[in-house]
């Protein structure tokens, strides 16, 4: 049962459990080796080339669940966390790849150039890039020294301005993408307050 509680969601340990808790919750998921076709080496390729871009730990747990095929169960216990906790960061991270993989094809080092043309602080620049790079907001703000919500808010900003601009069109098409996913580029904070756990809202 959640609960606010002075700007936070209160969640009792058991509705998490209940949420994440079966062994093979994504086993209906065909493994990266089982009937692989052909014409599906390309996007294989694609998607372990982007686990760079994914958060360490979601990486690894994919690498480990869906490429090495070890059970969530193993895979917990050789990182010390439950088994709920890494049915939990495989979901975010297979849904950050799709993210990934549905991005329109763009330049980065030509994105960023354009980019300082048009916003005049280097900071907006800084928060579009690295929203599109990390798919992750709150490295974004760890990197910047900022919130989640400072990032969030300036990247909002920032992508109203472009759409106003007819030349900035094919970034925007980028932005439009990271906007639609922010709920999955959020890296929720978690932290344990007595018998409950704690998530912050961004």
């Amino acid at each position: 049962m959640a609960n606010n509680w002075g700007g936070l969601v209160l969640m009792d340990p058991n509705d998490l459990e209940r949420m994440f808790s079966q062994e093979d919750s994504l086993s209906e998921l065909p493994s990266v080796w089982e009937g692989l076709q052909e014409e599906s080496l390309p996007l294989l390729e694609q998607v372990t080339n982007l686990l760079d871009m994914l958060p360490p730990r979601e990486a690894d747990f994919i690498e480990l669940y869906f490429f090495k095929r070890i059970k969530q169960t193993a895979i917990a216990e050789l990182y010390n966390v439950s088994q709920p906790t890494v049915c939990y960061r495989l979901q975010r991270g297979a849904a950050r790849l799709c993210f990934l993989v549905g991005l329109p094809p763009f330049d980065s080092a030509t994105m960023k150039e354009d980019l300082l043309k048009v916003l005049l602080e280097p900071i907006d620049v800084d928060i579009m890039m690295g929203m599109v790079q990390s798919t992750c907001q709150s490295e974004v703000a760890r990197k910047l020294g900022g919130t989640q919500g400072y990032v969030r808010h300036r990247f909002l900003r920032s992508l109203k301005k472009l759409r106003e601009l007819p030349e900035m069109e094919t970034y925007v098409k980028v932005f439009e993408m990271v906007e639609k996913n922010l709920n999955i580029l959020n890296n929720t904070c978690r932290a344990t307050w007595g018998e409950e756990v704690i998530y912050s809202i961004v």
